[in-house]
């Protein structure tokens, strides 16, 4: 993919370096229209525990930010994912969550078909109205999360992957990085980075989850997001 350079947006040859770390990427979210030329918005519908469909028409910037929205009205709501693949390094997000039981607002690496031995993946996802952090990495099929209560409104967050561990970490109003946990593990697969805002579907897994949805809608908000 050729380097992209335009207000709010530096993608500096999102390409890996001999020792697998990508280059350095900062999204602020600025300008108009979509998600911006760095990202693919989804249009298609997941299977079970999602309760709405990905549309165009849910995703767009505003002040900023990049608003990913859960549309009640008509069952639609937001997911986009970067063109390029990373490999090692350390993504950070300031994301405000959405408030309403039964939505997921995440950030997260992912590659290959859920449920199988090809499915990698990295998450931070916030649930049950935001008060819930959902820390997990997917290898082979096999999921290891651990979840955390945490304050609403906005957040800084990220993970900090490594040939052999995970580590996920909170940011604190002075920059200031606290580790929340780590796990020896090793993924290795090129993964694309995402980020959605979905709610479940109300059946015995998704509620489980992410609490039972009760038709509220709204927009996850994202002030940016950094690769280093």
């Amino acid at each position: 993919m050729r380097s992209i350079l335009q207000p709010g947006l530096l993608l500096l040859s999102l390409c890996f370096s001999q020792a697998g770390q990508a280059a350095p990427f900062v999204d602020e979210f600025e300008g108009s229209g979509g998600a911006g030329l760095a990202w693919e918005t989804a249009t298609w519908r997941n299977g079970a525990p999602f309760g709405c469909s990905f549309a165009y028409s849910e995703v767009w910037k505003d002040q900023g930010r990049l608003q990913l929205n859960v549309n009640a009205g008509t069952g639609k709501c937001a997911e986009v994912r970067t063109l390029e693949h990373f490999s090692y390094g350390k993504f950070t997000v300031r994301v405000k969550a959405s408030n309403f039981a039964g939505g997921n607002t995440s950030f997260f690496l992912y590659t290959g078909d859920a449920g199988t031995a090809s499915h990698q993946e990295i998450d931070i996802e916030l649930i049950k109205g935001g008060t819930v952090l959902h820390t997990n990495a997917w290898k082979n099929g096999q999921q290891h999360y651990v979840q955390y209560p945490i304050a609403t409104g906005w957040q800084t967050l990220g993970f900090e992957w490594r040939a052999d561990f995970v580590r996920w970490f909170s940011v604190d109003a002075e920059g200031r990085e606290n580790t929340l946990r780590r796990l020896d593990i090793a993924i290795d697969t090129p993964m694309k980075l995402m980020l959605n805002h979905w709610v479940g579907d109300n059946s015995a897994d998704g509620i489980s989850f992410l609490g039972r949805w009760k038709g509220k809608g709204g927009p996850a908000e994202y002030d940016w997001v950094k690769v280093e």
